[in-house]
C-alpha cells in the first residue's frame, strides 16, 4: 500500500469578513511575500503551493492561510479532500500528559484515558464508540547494545509488531516525520484482531536519553477517514521540560471505565 502524498492547495476565495487589500497585506505580512509572488498566487487557479506526506503538516499551513484570510485545501491521493474549515480546531482536543511527566499530545475530547491497553505504556487512551485507541511506550537509548537511529527503531518496532499480530502485514515502511524539538519516523500495518481487519499507525520520536512509540490504530474500513486526525495527534506530540512544570504532569480527570484489554502491543 502507497502511503498517500497531499497537496496543499491555495483557492484565492477570501473568507467571510476580510476584502481583498486586507488578505493581500496579510499575505506579505504573515509570508513574506512580495508584490510579485502575491500576484502570481492570486492569478492561479487552485495553486499548489506545498506537497507533503503527512496531513497535519499541511493543515499547519492551511490554518495560516485562514488566520490571513484565506481559504486552501488539502487534497490526497487517496481523493481525500480537507477544507479550511474541516481542519480540527484546537478547543475540540484536549491534551493529556504521560503518567511519568514525560511527554503530551492532544487527542480528541470524546476520548477517555485507559489503563489495560498495554502495561508499559506511558499515555494511553481511546474511544471504543469509534473502535480508535493511542498507546505511547517510550524507550532508554542506552538499553539497546548498540544505540539505534530512529529510522532504525522504527522499522524495527514495525517488523516486530507485524510477527506477534495475527495475519499482519507491514504496509508501509519507515518514513521520516516532521517533528519539532526530535527526530521522528512513521509506518503502517495491516492486521486481524479478532477477525476484525485493523490497521496500525506507528510513528517513533527520539528526543533525548528516549525514543517514544505512538501506535494508533482503528478498523480497516475507516482508517483513511481517521488518518488526519491521527496525524494531527502526532503532530502535537511534545516532550514536557522542566519548564513545564514537572511536579503537576498528571492526566486530567477523565474517567477510564472498567474494559476488558483490547490490543498489548510489543
Amino acid at each position: 500500500m502507497l502511503a498517500r502524498q497531499c497537496q496543499v492547495v491555495f483557492t484565492g476565495v477570501l473568507r467571510e469578513g476580510f476584502d481583498r487589500r486586507q488578505g493581500i497585506r496579510l499575505l506579505a505580512e504573515k509570508f513574506g511575500l512580495d508584490f510579485t509572488r502575491i500576484k502570481k498566487l492570486l492569478n492561479g487557479k487552485s495553486t499548489v503551493v506545498k506537497v507533503c506526506d503527512q496531513v497535519a503538516e499541511g493543515e499547519k499551513l492551511v490554518r495560516a492561510f485562514w488566520a490571513a484570510g484565506w481559504c486552501a485545501e488539502i487534497r490526497c491521493t487517496d481523493k481525500t479532500v480537507l477544507e479550511s474549515t474541516a481542519v480540527r480546531s484546537p478547543s475540540t482536543t484536549v491534551r493529556l500528559n504521560a503518567t511519568d511527566g514525560s511527554c503530551s499530545v492532544h487527542v480528541p475530547n470524546d476520548w477517555q484515558v485507559f489503563d489495560d491497553l498495554n502495561q508499559r505504556a506511558v499515555l494511553q487512551a481511546g474511544s471504543l464508540d469509534k473502535n480508535e485507541f493511542l498507546v505511547v511506550l517510550p524507550q532508554r537509548v542506552e538499553d539497546f547494545p548498540s544505540a539505534p537511529t530512529v529510522e532504525e527503531y522504527c522499522q524495527a518496532q514495525l517488523s516486530q509488531c507485524a510477527a506477534q499480530l495475527y495475519l499482519a502485514s507491514v504496509s508501509s515502511p519507515a518514513k521520516q516525520l516532521q517533528v519539532d524539538g526530535g527526530t521522528g519516523f512513521f509506518g503502517e500495518l495491516l492486521a486481524e484482531v479478532d477477525t476484525v481487519p485493523v490497521q496500525y499507525l506507528v510513528a517513533c520520536i527520539g528526543g533525548g536519553e528516549k525514543i517514544y512509540t505512538l501506535f494508533l490504530w482503528s478498523e480497516q474500513s475507516v482508517f483513511s477517514e481517521r488518518k488526519h486526525e491521527f496525524d494531527q495527534l502526532i503532530s502535537s506530540f511534545s516532550f514536557i521540560t522542566e519548564a513545564d512544570s514537572p511536579k503537576t504532569a498528571k492526566n486530567p480527570e477523565i474517567a477510564a471505565d472498567d474494559v476488558p484489554s483490547r490490543v498489548a502491543l510489543a
